[in-house]
């Protein structure tokens, strides 16, 4: 699988990993809130994500991508 096939079935999970990452407190030491809508992402931020972040990276590797 590539990581364009990857990010194209996984766009869910990605979005809502990135979110709880970006929102997990809100500066002041409090619990952070996803804003309503949540932010958008495109595929080229997503796969930034995949290639940074340990989680979704393991990720991708489990599923058999190559990276």
């Amino acid at each position: 699988m590539t990581i364009r096939n990857f990010i194209k079935t996984n766009r869910s999970v990605i979005d809502t990993h990135i979110n709880a990452v970006r929102y997990r407190h809100d500066g002041r030491g409090g619990r952070g809130v996803v804003p309503t809508p949540p932010p958008t992402y495109n595929d080229t931020e997503r796969r930034e994500w995949v290639l940074n972040d340990e989680d979704l990276y393991t990720l991708a590797r489990i599923k058999g991508v190559k990276v």
